[in-house]
């Protein structure tokens, strides 16, 4: 009796068997293959030709063909050496088709690597050169001697431009005295109440008498020592010169 023949292995199992036999494989033989793979796929970018169109600055729309080995920013430059254009003084934007959207990228980004369709070269809008503030001009100030409280004397270092209502404060500072019941004389002789809305060169003055209304009661007693002998150092000169011319 004749035997009968093996049935043929199901139609699969050369595949699983093929399978079986990449699972195996060495970690070396896997990246070999995925080295290859990726010079493959760089190949095929640099080889291949990508049309592009080129939007001026001026709006004009131009053809172009590059290699996709071209970078981004070579790109840019043979451009604006094409349409006479700086480099420097113009920017690149990518977009595609598709979407619209301006692509993101390196400068050394190869074009054949982006999905990219048109090309824009936009003129750089120049940044504004920060103002330099110019050089604050000195205020011209003068040393204002002011006689308060009978005896007392000091300096306030004011602009004589401004009018007297200006500078009270720093007298005030000075001399300990509140604003509502500071008085301004010329002199402690005659009492004369200097203007406010007058300054110190329309004034013709470097020192005046600061009365305070509160502490004083009167005008005269404002004056400093220095000034009463001053009056009656002129007013003994006087005398004697009478005298003389008597004789």
């Amino acid at each position: 009796r004749r035997m009968k023949a093996r049935a043929p292995p199901p139609p699969n199992q050369a595949s699983t068997a093929s399978r079986i036999h990449s699972e195996h494989k060495s970690p070396a033989e896997t990246a070999v293959i995925s080295d290859q793979s990726l010079v493959s796929m760089k190949e095929n970018m640099i080889n291949r030709s990508v049309d592009l169109t080129v939007i001026l600055p001026s709006g004009v729309e131009q053809k172009s063909t590059v290699q996709g080995g071209k970078a981004v920013m070579d790109l840019l430059v043979d451009l604006c050496s094409q349409y006479r254009l700086n480099p420097s003084q113009h920017s690149i934007e990518l977009k595609s088709l598709g979407t619209q959207q301006p692509l993101s990228y390196k400068p050394n980004t190869l074009i054949g690597a982006l999905d990219v369709q048109m090309v824009l070269l936009k003129e750089k809008v120049p940044e504004e050169k920060t103002k330099r503030p110019l050089p604050r001009v000195p205020e011209k100030s003068v040393r204002l001697v002011v006689n308060y409280l009978k005896t007392q004397k000091t300096v306030v270092r004011v602009s004589p431009e401004v009018p007297l209502h200006s500078i009270i404060p720093a007298i005030c500072e000075k001399c300990e005295v509140s604003q509502e019941h500071i008085v301004l004389l010329r002199d402690g002789i005659t009492g004369e109440e200097l203007e406010l809305t007058k300054s110190l060169e329309e004034l013709g003055i470097k020192e005046l008498y600061a009365w305070d209304r509160k502490r004083e009661t009167s005008r005269k007693a404002s004056v400093s020592n220095d000034a009463i002998e001053k009056e009656k150092t002129r007013l003994l000169g006087l005398f004697k010169a009478d005298g003389s011319n008597s004789k």
